[in-house]
């Protein structure tokens, strides 16, 4: 890039839909970049719950990700259950999920909670196998598992609304399995590796204070007013990606 920083380059669209592609490229290619002036796709509630139960099929020792997981669809697990478990957990130095699967677990725990649990983490036990051997069908079994559609319909505004998050799903989905099946430039990832991506994108957003930044720049042409930049790309003009060497 001729000695230029990240930060040099802004790419710009009219609308925030299109931020997705370019986010799929830098992301996959370990170039850091913020969004201005809409919500990364990364972001997303859904994108997010979706994450954390890769990230615990990967690592089952993610307590924070499994406390996301664990009732997202609602599954009658209560705030005394996780309780219980953590204090159980704790004792034995285990992890929430790794502790799930003691035996003595029914002594401390009875009736719906601890059904409800089991059922669900003894369940997920059988996606983490799956995903030794077959991660792309790990995580569609997963998605329809744990009926994250009709969950969406039940707790979104609106009908619209759940339609949009359940496409961004499915984009996770396609993103993921180009990654694990690989192509002719791009050797296939494994499931941790891919997860480790996209986890280490997540990090970045909610870790680095705005002074440090050295990122590409994503934005909407309205967010851009006002901004300047040695390098511009435009993005749906009706003509095909150009750049400005000039600032924009």
């Amino acid at each position: 890039m001729n000695k230029t920083q990240y930060k040099d380059y802004a790419i710009l669209y009219r609308g925030n839909h299109q931020s997705r592609v370019f986010e799929k490229f830098l992301m996959q290619n370990r170039i850091p970049y913020k969004i201005s002036g809409g919500t990364s796709f990364f972001s997303r509630p859904e994108i997010k719950d979706l994450l954390a139960y890769l990230r615990v099929l990967t690592n089952p020792d993610d307590d924070s990700a499994f406390l996301r997981i664990v009732n997202t669809p609602k599954r009658e697990i209560g705030p005394a259950t996780l309780q219980k478990l953590g204090e159980w957990a704790m004792t034995r130095n285990k992890s929430l999920f790794t502790a799930s699967f003691d035996m003595g677990l029914s002594q401390k725990l009875t009736g719906r909670g601890y059904d409800s649990l089991t059922r669900f983490t003894h369940w997920l036990g059988e996606i983490q196998r799956l995903a030794e051997r077959e991660p792309v069908a790990a995580v569609r079994d997963l998605i329809h598992g744990i009926d994250y559609e009709s969950w969406l319909y039940e707790t979104s505004p609106s009908p619209k609304a759940a339609e949009m998050r359940m496409k961004n799903v499915n984009q996770l989905f396609s993103w993921m399995t180009e990654m694990l099946e690989g192509n002719e430039l791009d050797e296939p990832m494994t499931l941790t590796q891919v997860v480790t991506r996209f986890t280490l994108r997540d990090m970045m957003e909610r870790g680095e204070s705005e002074e440090e930044l050295d990122q590409v720049q994503l934005m909407t042409l309205h967010a851009s007013k006002g901004l300047e930049f040695p390098y511009v790309y435009m993005v749906g003009n009706g003509r095909r990606i150009f750049a400005a060497s000039k600032q924009h």
